[in-house]
């Protein structure tokens, strides 16, 4: 064991980090509470995410959980992160500074593992099997299953918990009554409008400083531009967002017309405009727009995503997503695009 982080007396469930919304792909993630926005955070050294935060409290008040994390108040304060090894299905408890210096260097991870043992413990499937038959047959089960559909029931009993059974329990139905969650900027219903092409994108990060950056990618709005001829289309876009000040990034290939939607009580407070072909805005007066697109200004900002790349690694996002994030000093809230776009809202 390190002095850097304590071992938890219990193990993971093969599905808590998908449950607890990371969808990555690295061994170790770390799981800490923000305060600020009242929402958990997630992150594996590369990249940052928010989370679910039903899922994050109730697997806190899992009967199993609660005694061997009670002393870190993972809940509501962001001392203590919780860190998973998804080999060995390992957990432990340290400090955010502690946890992230970790992640940020494999060879003191890979040094942990080995230290450990990395050597599973999880329960045998009988086990789990008896135990979710014996929870089933519990009055606080049923309970459960009349207050919220069957299906979400069902789906939070075979992804949450350490092994064990599972249900919400009260104390966590008030507590998530008591709080105002950070809400994504992404819509549920988010497409990529008639004559899309279907393959939404998005990413959601922090909502962290005092303003949000939010970027909105696309290669083209309709296939009208063969033959050499590229006529501008147009691309509608409703910015409802009242949490903060917004900066607006908006990038094309293709020639587009960005008009803009923005409800009473949203703030703009920046458009940045990048293009290959020329990119106008329209729908706002008295908002500054910087406008970077090669046919008209001779430089552009960096690559024209319109797809988020889970693996980072990869360098596909990081031209355009540093640039913006260094210019402006702030980290990027919310991505979201398609190869053929036609509508997006930022709620």
């Amino acid at each position: 064991m390190s002095n850097l982080v304590q071992r938890l007396e219990i193990t993971a469930h093969p599905q808590l980090e998908k449950s607890l919304g990371y969808r990555g792909d690295s061994r170790w993630v770390a799981w800490g509470w923000e305060p600020d926005i009242d929402q958990i955070i997630s992150s594996d050294g590369k990249t940052v995410g928010t989370g679910n935060n039903m899922a994050w409290l109730v697997f806190l008040q899992h009967d199993v959980v609660q005694p061997a994390v009670r002393e870190y108040n993972f809940g509501e304060g962001d001392r203590y992160w919780l860190l998973l090894d998804r080999e060995t299905r390992i957990l432990y408890a340290g400090e955010e500074k502690a946890v992230q210096n970790l992640l940020e260097q494999p060879e003191s991870l890979a040094l942990l593992a080995c230290l450990d043992g990395g050597q599973s413990s999880l329960p045998n499937p009988e086990t789990w099997q008896q135990t979710l038959s014996k929870l089933t047959a519990k009055k606080a089960f049923r309970n459960l299953t009349n207050a919220i559909p069957f299906g979400i029931a069902a789906a939070l009993i075979g992804a949450l918990g350490v092994g064990t059974g599972l249900w919400v329990v009260p104390a966590v139905q008030q507590k998530l009554a008591e709080k105002t969650t950070f809400i994504s900027p992404i819509s549920s219903t988010a497409n990529c409008g008639i004559g899309g092409s279907d393959d939404f994108s998005s990413y959601v990060g922090s909502s962290k400083g005092n303003k949000e950056l939010h970027l909105i990618g696309v290669y083209e709005a309709n296939a009208a531009h063969g033959n050499g001829k590229r006529a501008k289309s147009t691309i509608e876009v409703k910015v409802e967002r009242r949490n903060k000040p917004i900066i607006l990034a908006l990038s094309a290939y293709e020639p587009i017309n960005w008009n803009l939607n923005v409800e009473p009580g949203a703030v703009i407070e920046k458009i940045i405009v990048n293009g290959y072909h020329n990119q106008t805005v329209s729908g706002v007066s008295g908002v500054p727009i910087e406008e970077h697109s090669y046919e008209e200004t001779g430089e552009h900002m960096g690559n024209f995503i319109y797809k988020w790349n889970a693996t980072p690694e990869s360098g596909e996002n990081d031209s355009l997503v540093t640039k913006l994030e260094q210019i402006n000093r702030t980290s990027l809230t919310s991505f979201q695009g398609c190869y053929r776009g036609t509508n997006f809202s930022i709620k």
